[in-house]
């Protein structure tokens, strides 16, 4: 059966107006006619008074595959809720990193009782996975994979590949392993359907293969799979023996994660945070962020004291100060984005600050004349006095630069040092925006204070 866009989208609005209205009878027999990825989207829509039984009298198969594609914190809710029989099945179906993940959530009771009642074998794979530190690649690699020995020809490895457990979500590469298990070369699926069944193995594969270790960085291990453009890659232990494969899929998970948590910690918020935190963890998270942000700030508050003798003066003054300290953060925010998000996905070096820094000269010295001259005029129109306008468009002209420059290379120079760019640049770059903003605007509005009396 041919589907077209019309008629895809045509079950997806079908699907979700009787999740909504509760019919669940027809949500059921719609479910199959949509991509499980697209059913989880929709779900994250609905109530967990439909979402429920819904999950509880899908097929199990579609179920767990789209329990493994909701949002982890969600799908550990759902198992909480759920039939513990019914939730039992589902796990055991879900591809085990998924498990464990979700497993993970749940509290240590839960996660007891659970994992006594899936499979056994299941069980220890389970355990294994979750055994290993956070954000490593053991921690997210899949167990399930097809290996031979050197020995093998390619007759009896197609035989295994279809005889290989539903569980191996990706046959798309073989890989040969010593009598140690330890990963000598691999072989893909096309190379292996185009040759003569007798033919030894070795002969066909491939020695150039890249592996990982299980303690490597999970990021690190998924911009390397993005790079190479592989559908997966073996994972060593300490023994160089393969134990897993990363998958692409996994991979771009752990990617979109990683740069969702670099935009979260620009605004000081915690990347552990979700929608499913506590209010109470959530105050425990943010506050402290918060805090310091008041004294960050005091920088500004001391300068305008500074100045408090000129802003007597001409109290006009105040009327273009928050203009020109949020113009300055938030070109910085655009360059500090685009920063991170290219360090986060590895497009840059740590040593191309410069680079960053000659880009954003150009780009601030643009925006800065063009946005200072805009300010001007408005500030002329607004006020009628023209040497204010000139002051107060220079110095929005000169923050924008400033900020342009700070926001694009202070990430380069924070993870030089060890730091983490998004957790420290976004505070940082606000708190020197406004200072640079305030200092450049009251100390011109000082120097030409007898003409703005005048």
């Amino acid at each position: 059966m041919i589907l077209e866009p019309e008629v895809l989208l045509s079950y997806r609005k079908q699907l979700f107006d009787c999740l909504v209205e509760g019919d669940l009878k027809n949500a059921l027999e719609l479910a199959p006619n949509l991509s499980s990825g697209r059913v989880a989207e929709l779900l994250t829509e609905c109530e967990n008074d439909i979402i429920i039984p819904f999950m509880e009298q899908l097929d199990e198969n579609l179920a767990a595959d789209i329990l493994s594609k909701l949002p982890r914190e969600m799908a550990a809710e759902i198992i909480r809720m759920i039939d513990p029989e019914i939730s039992a099945k589902l796990m055991d179906r879900v591809p085990v990193d998924d498990a464990a993940d979700i497993i993970a959530l749940l509290d240590e009771d839960e996660a007891k009782e659970l994992l006594e009642s899936v499979n056994p074998d299941f069980e220890k794979v389970i355990r294994n996975l979750m055994h290993y530190e956070e954000d490593t690649v053991g921690s997210v690699m899949n167990t399930y994979y097809i290996a031979v020995r050197e020995n093998t020809t390619v007759g009896q490895t197609l035989k295994a590949m279809k005889d290989a457990p539903n569980r191996i979500q990706n046959r798309a590469y073989v890989y040969v392993v010593d009598n140690k298990g330890r990963p000598q070369s691999a072989v893909s699926m096309k190379d292996l359907l185009r040759t003569d069944p007798g033919k030894p193995i070795t002969e066909i594969a491939s020695k150039d293969i890249v592996v990982v270790h299980v303690s490597d960085p999970a990021i690190d291990a998924a911009q390397l799979l993005r790079y190479r453009r592989y559908q997966m890659i073996p994972v060593t232990n300490d023994a160089n023996v393969l134990v897993g494969v990363l998958l692409l899929d996994d991979a771009i998970d752990i990617l979109s994660e990683n740069l969702a948590d670099q935009f979260a910690q620009m605004g000081a918020a915690s990347a552990d945070e979700s929608f499913y935190t506590t209010p109470v963890n959530s105050v425990k998270k943010r506050l402290p962020w918060m805090a310091g942000n008041i004294f960050l700030n005091l920088g500004a508050v001391a300068v305008i004291s500074s100045y408090e003798s000129t802003i007597e003066a001409v109290a006009a003054l105040a009327i273009f100060l928050p203009m020109i300290t949020d113009m300055g953060g938030n070109v910085g925010i655009q360059a500090l984005s685009v920063s991170i998000r290219s360090l986060a996905l590895g497009e840059v070096r740590i040593s191309q600050y410069l680079k960053a820094a000659k880009k954003e000269i150009v780009v601030g010295l643009i925006n800065g004349l063009l946005l200072g001259t805009l300010f001007t005029v408005i500030a002329i129109l607004l006020q009628g006095n023209p040497v204010l306008g000139m002051v107060a468009g220079i110095a929005l002209g000169c923050n924008v630069l400033i900020a342009g420059i700070i926001g694009g290379t202070l990430p380069f120079i924070i993870k030089r040092f060890g730091g983490d760019p998004a957790l420290m640049t976004g505070p940082v770059l606000t708190t020197i925006t406004d200072i640079t903003g305030v200092s450049i605007y009251l100390g011109l509005s000082t120097l030409f204070l007898a003409s703005l009396i005048g």
